[in-house]
């Protein structure tokens, strides 16, 4: 459905309507901004959860080193070995996470961009279309 720029009827509502439409666009090029701070902050999430991952391999390699001593006695093997399950818990924790909230944010992202988009082009056209039509009309 196109506006109905008939509704417009004096160089005065047009000049009016043309200031409204522009707010409007400031306010997506706010979002679009928004969007691009979202995008970001997806990025550092994402370095965060591969610094989580590269220190939890860390601590699973010395975990994997205290239960492969030699030595222990039975309760410290169950301790060594319990502590090393538990890390490699926390790892693929961690992985699902990443990969969870990854594919997602990526998803909506993009659906986020596509609408602001749609809202700029819309908004755009009834710009252009306002002042076409205020062309038309007498002072």
């Amino acid at each position: 459905m196109n506006p109905d720029y008939s509704l417009l009827t004096t160089w005065a509502e047009c000049d009016a309507a043309a200031a409204d439409v522009t707010f409007e666009l400031e306010t997506y090029s706010y979002r679009d901004s928004g969007l691009d701070l979202a995008g970001k902050r997806a990025t550092r999430s994402q370095a965060a959860g591969a610094a989580a991952l590269a220190k939890k391999d860390k601590e699973i390699m010395a975990a994997q080193r205290d239960a492969d001593a030699g030595g222990l006695t039975a309760q410290q093997q169950q301790d060594a070995n319990d502590a090393l399950e538990l890390l490699q818990y926390q790892r693929k924790k961690i992985v699902r996470d990443n990969r969870a909230s990854a594919g997602t944010d990526r998803f909506l992202s993009t659906l986020d961009a596509a609408q602001v988009q749609g809202q700029v082009d819309i908004l755009t056209a009834a710009l252009a279309g306002i002042t076409a039509h205020r062309a038309t009309l007498t002072a």
